[in-house]
């Protein structure tokens, strides 16, 4: 139920925030193990702190087997090179590249395109 709720909240613009989503950390404290491991993942985006910080393919990947989709989203539009780390395999990157069209910011498709320039060879 969590996810589901989360992933609503990150929908609206103005909750991706930095401060929006480090207001939630007072929230914690009481809540579940798996809402904890939850937020410290989504946290762990904003957070300076390299040694606290999780690696971006930890992030997404807990996100993706959650079915966070709006975190997903976060973490490609904070961080486009991050899907460099996934290892998708070129026959997926066109259904790929269309749902981060559709889904992200152009910045982020133009990010992700500047980095996947293999992708573009031969056109």
């Amino acid at each position: 139920v969590m996810t589901l709720l989360v992933n609503n909240w990150l929908s609206y613009k103005e909750n991706r925030t930095n401060r929006a989503i480090m207001s939630l950390q007072t929230h914690t404290t009481s809540c579940t193990g798996d809402v904890k491991e939850l937020f410290s993942h989504l946290f762990g985006l904003y957070n300076s702190n390299a040694f606290i910080r999780p690696p971006k393919k930890n992030i997404i990947d807990y996100f993706i087997r959650i079915q966070l989709w709006n975190g997903v989203k976060l973490v490609l539009d904070r961080h486009p090179t991050a899907i460099k780390t996934m290892g998708l395999d070129t026959k997926v990157m066109a259904d790929f590249l269309s749902t981060v069209g559709r889904c992200c910011s152009l910045t982020t498709m133009w990010e992700v395109l500047r980095n996947e320039q293999d992708l573009l060879e031969g056109v």
